[in-house]
Order: structure tokens, then sequence, then C-alpha cells
């Protein structure tokens, strides 16, 4: 039986987007129909806020009641004005922890803001450029962390799997003592506030809205989707999604580079072409 559907989240990267970082024009109309059925729709990433942009201007989410949630659930952000209704951002303490605890490593640390992606070093490694084309932000030096005026959303240690795999194996019990970690990418092991995490700023979205986690549709492909996924009322997981994604969903329908998600949509809400 079909649920009351009054909410759709979408993953941006791997589910939204396909691989050259567009959304299909398919999508783009669907999801029109949708907000013309009264169905809210938002977006749910590991990007931090303006690196959606593009995404929140192309599917008119431009609304003072739109909303995004950003940096795996760092934070929740009105899409018309950037305001923050919820925030877990980490500080210059956490910054020297983990600056401190890399040290001998050959690697780098980066620090995601709502609109910058900072590095202190005097050039990028090839694990810190991955990860920038990946957020499509703009990248900036820093010297000291107090020359960062914005939160930070996340940190990043950023270099070769091998390296980082070195990193998992002597500091990871000690690291998710203290912080929601993730590794979604092999070049980089992401580092975010305890009260993080893509589920967890739902739920308290779906609070600020009156939306029961029961009439949620989420769609995703990631590891950081997958508790997401298991909680709403229908999740979906992309055909390239990652296998705990797979196995939380109740439907898997086709990779991003494919229309498959404007078909499925279209079929459960039917809409006609």
């Amino acid at each position: 039986m079909k649920k009351d559907i009054k909410l759709i989240v979408f993953d941006v990267d791997g589910t939204l987007v396909n691989d050259n970082k567009e959304i299909l024009d398919e999508t783009v109309e669907v999801v029109e129909a949708l907000k013309n059925k009264g169905i809210k729709i938002i977006l749910n990433s590991g990007r931090t806020f303006n690196g959606m942009w593009r995404m929140r201007q192309k599917l008119g989410l431009m609304a003072y009641d739109d909303y995004s949630i950003c940096g795996t659930g760092a934070y929740i952000r009105r899409n018309a004005d950037g305001k923050a209704l919820l925030a877990n951002p980490l500080d210059e303490d956490d910054y020297n922890k983990i600056v401190a605890m890399v040290d001998g490593f050959d690697v780098q640390v980066a620090v995601h803001t709502m609109n910058i992606l900072y590095l202190n070093e005097e050039e990028p490694n090839e694990a810190f450029i991955l990860d920038q084309k990946q957020v499509q932000m703009p990248w900036m030096k820093f010297e000291k962390f107090s020359d960062i005026e914005e939160s930070v959303s996340r940190i990043g240690i950023e270099g070769d799997p091998e390296v980082l795999d070195q990193i998992s194996d002597k500091y990871m019990d000690k690291l998710t003592e203290d912080y929601m970690v993730m590794r979604n990418e092999s070049y980089l092991i992401e580092i975010l506030n305890k009260n993080s995490g893509k589920e967890k700023s739902l739920a308290s979205l779906c609070d600020i809205l009156g939306v029961a986690m029961d009439d949620i549709m989420y769609f995703g492909d990631g590891l950081n989707d997958a508790k997401s996924i298991d909680l709403v009322g229908v999740g979906i997981a992309m055909d390239n999604a990652h296998p705990a994604a797979k196995d939380a969903a109740d439907y898997v329908i086709g990779s991003n580079e494919e229309p498959a998600l404007a078909e499925f949509l279209r079929r459960y809400f039917d809409i006609d072409d």
C-alpha cells in the first residue's frame, strides 16, 4: 500500500545529480509536479550549504519555507537566506586536536564552512583536489584557525588511502569517542560534531515542520544515507548505492546516470508525462 508522503528528501551526489554533477531534466520536471501537489522537497547532503546552490536554484527551492540539511547533518539551513535552524559546529580545539593526531602522517587537514573549503598548506594534495571537485566549493588558504570567520561544518583528513588506513587503525576508536566519523571516500576521513548525522538532523527538521518520519520518502546512495533510508516511511537506494544503503531500502532503483529517480516518482505518485 502506498503511503501518504508529505516530504521527499534527496541526497545530492550519486543520487540527485549524475556523475557530471548535473540534475537530469526529467528530475526537474517531476519535482515541479510534486511541488504542485503540495509535497515538500528537502536536500540532505554531505556538502555544505553553498555547495548546493545550483541544485536549489534549478529545482526552485529558494523560498523561506525551503530547507537544506548540510554537511552530513551538521546544519539545517533555510534556503532563502542560509539562516541556521540547527547548528553542530566544530571549533579551534577540535581542529588543533586533529592536526596534532595526524602529525607525522603525509596527509592534509581541510576545513569545510558554509561557503569556502579551507586549507593551511601551500599546495593542495591530490585528495584535497578530489574533495573540492566533489563538493564544488571554492578553496582558500588560511594561516591560523582564527582567520576563518565562518563556523565549521566538518574537518577532513585527506591523503592516500593507505595512509588513512594507518590513521584509522591507530586512532579510530579515539576519534569515535569524541566525534562522528565517516569514510565515504577512500581518500578522506570526515570528522563532524558528535551530534551531526543526516538522520539526526532529518528527525530534527521533521519536528520543526510537524511531519512524521513515516510520511517521508528518502532517496540516497551513500553509507551516510543508510540510517535515514531505514527510518523513513519509504526508503529508496540507487543502483550505484553502498550495500548498506541497499540493505536498508524498501526499493532499489536504477543508477544516478539514468532517469530512474524521476520514473519511480512518476509511478508512485501517478504523475502523467
